[in-house]
């Protein structure tokens, strides 16, 4: 499989955690390599990216994305590969995007008409939500999973010291969206949002926000900056209590170094 570089619009086939092999479709690339969502626990090296000024500043258009994007899939297809999914994901956020439910609709049509078994991904880091039509975004992908590892504001503003946006508008952008995943990262050290407290609180924000099921991970290899993974056995506990007091599923997802 060749790989395209990670801060260009497509990127893969690569083999993740989550969606087997799948093809990348980056909505907001950047000209430096690296992520720019500034979370300390990050599973990819973040590096400062161009400042997005506003939600069309530097983008590609649609037109460009989904050009690139059929090419890249029939050609795909005519060499004989598999792919499990096409996954909307990136150095920076989907939601950026002012076309992202036109994008949506025709990557899903060229998907159906070319890997109809496999699925359609969106992987959000819940920078931004500002698209005015992400309910109906979020029908158009088999899986639209958007980050929440915060059960409190403090939380929040401890992992994402530079954030955007305030937790309570966070929050409420959640709030219309039925059909959606959940991506938690738990770990421990210098941030800790893996204790009893912070997890009971987690969970009570899910029972609130209503996912359709949770992703539960932590960061992968040692560490860094005093950060630390937890381990399986933690996470397996906190599934299970979502579980318990919620009924919404929680898929335990083992480490691995995959940017998505």
């Amino acid at each position: 499989m060749t790989i395209a570089p990670y801060h260009s619009i497509l990127y893969g086939p690569i083999r993740s955690r989550r969606f087997g092999i799948s093809l990348g479709i980056n909505l907001t690339p950047t000209p430096r390599q690296g992520c720019g969502t500034d979370c300390l626990y990050c599973k990819t090296a973040y590096a400062p990216s161009v400042p997005i000024v506003s939600r069309a500043h530097i983008l590609p258009s649609a037109g460009l994305i989904v050009t690139n994007a059929a090419r890249r899939i029939i050609e795909i297809q005519k060499a004989g590969e598999k792919i499990e999914g096409v996954t909307l994901s990136g150095t920076g956020d989907p939601t950026l995007h002012p076309n992202l439910l036109e994008i949506s609709e025709n990557l899903r049509d060229l998907k159906n008409k070319w890997f109809p078994k496999a699925k359609l991904n969106l992987l959000s880091p819940s920078e931004a939500l500002v698209c005015p039509e992400l309910r109906a975004v979020c029908a158009v992908f088999d899986r639209a999973v958007f980050t929440f590892d915060w059960g409190t504001a403090k939380t929040y503003e401890a992992f994402r010291p530079k954030a955007t946006l305030d937790y309570k508008t966070l929050v409420d952008r959640f709030q219309p969206l039925d059909r959606w995943s959940a991506e938690a990262t738990f770990v421990q050290g210098a941030l800790d949002n893996s204790n009893d407290r912070e997890v009971l609180a987690w969970i009570k924000k899910m029972e609130e926000l209503r996912p359709k099921d949770a992703y539960i991970l932590t960061m992968p290899g040692k560490g860094k900056g005093g950060v630390k993974p937890v381990n399986t056995a933690k996470l397996e506990e906190i599934a299970a209590k979502l579980v318990e007091k919620t009924g919404i599923p929680g898929h335990v997802i083992a480490r691995e170094a995959q940017p998505v």
